[in-house]
């Protein structure tokens, strides 16, 4: 692979960084709300993809659409632990929704570019 002054470099990283950043928008949700358990495990994948691992692609969509205990299964709620009051509680899961499916989008986009396997 190029190094950061090619521009094909670039452009394999704008993927990469795309996927990274709706990481991020999804883990500051669910840190402004109190997450403990799951936030750390997209901060640890937004830090593999920073750094141009793209093997971290397989493990984003498994968080987007896997089942218990993935980020696709997570629901902020009281019940749950959660810092969300009874009247927020559909918004912000509706806004958590969205998230994870930009993330699953943008994840899938940039293993098709990359040339990464998805077992999803």
């Amino acid at each position: 692979m190029a190094g950061p002054g090619h521009s094909g470099y670039n452009r394999m990283m704008d993927g990469l960084e795309a996927v990274a950043e709706a990481l991020e928008q999804a883990r500051r949700l669910l840190v402004d709300h109190g997450d403990r358990s799951t936030a750390p495990r997209l901060s640890a994948l937004e830090e593999r993809l920073r750094r141009g691992d793209e093997s971290a692609l397989a493990s984003v969509v498994s968080e987007a659409t896997g089942g218990m205990g993935s980020l696709n299964d997570r629901w902020l709620c009281r019940e749950n632990g959660d810092e969300v009051e009874q009247h927020e509680t559909s918004a912000v899961n509706k806004r958590l929704t969205k998230l994870v499916r930009d993330i699953e989008v943008k994840a899938r986009s940039a293993a098709a570019k990359h040339n990464v396997s998805l077992v999803r």
